[in-house]
């Protein structure tokens, strides 16, 4: 189906709501998404990337003035979340308790990575399905990631829908996954789309860069 329109946004968001997943474009890799409420459409995500449970997954939402329903952003400055979202940045926070994600959502894991990408169209659907929505990358786990929906088509049967955005012009390393967990510093866990502009934003903001996990 192509990404694009009302019609599609609408579909994508019923297949979410029954708890089925879909393969969706994003700014930087096309990917697997299902309702980050749903229990079985987390598992069924686990299911099509062949992933080892204990892999999280991240967490997509259509504002940055979204994150803060899922992840702890207090200690973050004002400005900083709308600075680097939307973009190819995965943000590691602190979870935030109570909230809706679903306890079947990296179990025992105190942080979340939360993505606003720049693509229209998942922006989109996450804001018509008000909550957020679990996603990783359309590929079995070890398999190259994917720019383009031929790539994944081996699992295509595991999606109620593929959404077609056309080939996705990436590098293939994905989001840059910085952590923003501990108060004024950050530290880069994975060098993706954009790691060093991202870098800067982070310095203009006053952070400083940390150079081992906490």
């Amino acid at each position: 189906l192509p990404a694009i329109g009302d019609r599609a946004v609408s579909e994508a968001v019923d297949a979410l709501r029954l708890g089925t997943i879909i393969a969706i474009p994003t700014d930087t890799l096309y990917g697997l998404a299902a309702s980050a409420r749903s229990a079985k459409g987390i598992q069924r995500l686990y299911n099509a990337k062949q992933r080892a449970s204990q892999v999280p997954l991240a967490i997509c939402v259509g504002e940055a003035g979204d994150v803060g329903k899922y992840a702890e952003v207090d200690h973050l400055r004002a400005g900083l979340l709308e600075a680097l979202l939307p973009g190819p940045v995965t943000l590691l926070l602190r979870r935030k308790y109570p909230s809706s994600l679903s306890e079947s959502l990296n179990p025992g894991s105190i942080t979340v990575g939360v993505r606003v990408p720049d693509s229209d169209f998942i922006r989109a659907v996450a804001r018509q399905y008000g909550h957020a929505i679990a996603l990783t990358s359309a590929n079995q786990s070890g398999a190259p990631s994917t720019l383009a929906v031929q790539e994944f088509e081996p699992i295509w049967d595991k999606c109620a829908l593929v959404f077609d955005g056309g080939t996705i012009s990436s590098s293939r390393l994905g989001s840059t996954i910085v952590d923003l967990s501990v108060p004024g510093e950050f530290y880069i866990k994975r060098k993706g789309d954009e790691c060093d502009a991202t870098q800067e934003k982070l310095y203009e903001y006053g952070l400083r860069l940390r150079s081992d996990p906490k």
